[in-house]
């Protein structure tokens, strides 16, 4: 909501409470976007992700064991252990084209495609 030259309030979601803060000189933005990648099966689904810059991407683990969504580099991502009916999520921050596994069954890969 514009308020005034330079000045927009964001509301803010905090404890189920709609609060608002302001922000000087802030423009609007799109909020980012949360992308599920489930894990079932012994397999990630979709077996190939596009998000954007920013975005949240959130794996949920349903399968019967523990499963990690680890970039191939070893550097990018790691999620470590995520429990059976667990979730890990990771903010995209650099674009390109990440490749990653599950270091407990190496056989499962998928992709990550930040754009």
């Amino acid at each position: 909501m514009f308020v005034g030259k330079g000045m927009f309030v964001l509301p803010l979601i905090a404890g189920g409470l709609g609060l608002a803060a302001t922000v000087w000189g802030a423009t609007p933005t799109a909020l980012h976007a949360v992308k599920v990648v489930t894990i079932n099966q012994f397999r990630y689904d979709p077996p190939e992700v596009t998000v954007r810059q920013g975005d949240v991407v959130e794996w949920k683990n349903l399968d019967i064991v523990p499963h990690t969504a680890t970039s191939v580099d070893g550097k990018s991502f790691d999620s470590g252990s995520i429990a059976t009916g667990g979730s890990w999520r990771f903010t995209t921050v650099r674009k390109g084209t990440y490749e990653y596994l599950c270091t407990f069954h190496p056989n499962m890969k998928a992709t990550l495609v930040v754009k």
